[in-house]
């Protein structure tokens, strides 16, 4: 029988604390076969060396770029270099708390077929001006300013928190990888599970206990992040204008009204 295996693709740029707390917990939580892709975008904080360490423990995968790509490109190199058929996407500040949370991940994919990705956190609703209503939003996260967690075991979404999902190679080579028209950041989670949907799959967003330690802008709050973007609300206006037009016969996308929940 193939091993079933997963390929954890994480980008990274410093913040090495992070990333040592991220990989403990995958560490100590996966129970599945995985092999870590680490991209590495010219950390300068002992992140090399870090890997370099950890290479003598675990199956690690370490690719470096003498400068910062962005996470978007620094995804898609990780993809690339891949190994298995199934590929979680993860940044370096989710902390995993629930033991086994991959396998149980996988084990719903491979009971439906029609799901494209699955993820930790997601919105049901994604209005037609691109923006979502976080009342709709998926997940068990121990994060603050949230909405209730989810209560169900899987719940459709319309659109994935780019912080944690998974999906397949299989999926890669019918809608593409992650579109780096976007640039640094923003828009390429959402693009990505519209593309999934167009293609005719689900998207599910998974009850899988974790924490986003950095509640969605810890890359942006970075200074090296500040200065390849010094205004990040003009790159954000930017790409949404280029999703919008990109998306427009798509939006306004609820799937609401047909979710199954299990």
């Amino acid at each position: 029988m193939k091993e079933r295996g997963t390929s954890i693709v994480i980008a990274v740029c410093n913040l090495l604390g992070f990333t040592r707390l991220c990989v403990d917990y995958i560490r100590k939580n996966t129970t599945t076969p995985y092999e870590l892709v680490i991209v590495d975008n010219g950390s300068t904080d002992g992140t090399k060396e870090y890997i370099t360490e950890l290479s003598k423990e675990i199956d690690v995968k370490y690719l470096r770029n003498d400068t910062n790509l962005g996470p978007i490109l620094a995804i898609n190199q990780g993809i690339r270099a891949a190994k298995y058929e199934y590929i979680c996407q993860m940044h370096n500040d989710v902390v995993i708390f629930e033991r086994g949370w991959l396998d149980k991940i996988i084990s719903i994919m491979e009971l439906d077929p029609n799901i494209g990705i699955a993820c930790l956190a997601g919105r049901q609703y994604i209005r037609k001006d691109a923006g979502c209503d976080e009342d709709t939003l998926k997940h068990n996260l121990l994060s603050i300013g949230l909405n209730p967690p989810m209560t169900e075991t899987v719940a459709d979404i319309a659109v994935i928190d780019g912080m944690c999902f998974v999906f397949t190679k299989s999926l890669i080579r019918k809608i593409g990888l992650l579109d780096e028209t976007y640039g640094m950041m923003h828009f390429y989670d959402m693009d990505f599970s519209l593309a999934s949907i167009k293609a005719g799959y689900r998207n599910v967003a998974v009850n899988v206990l974790g924490f986003h330690v950095g509640n969605g802008g810890t890359t942006r709050r970075s200074d090296f992040y500040k200065k390849l973007v010094p205004n990040d609300l003009k790159l954000y206006n930017k790409n949404s204008a280029i999703f919008q037009k990109k998306w427009k016969g798509m939006l306004p996308c609820d799937v609401r009204k047909h979710a199954l929940i299990l």
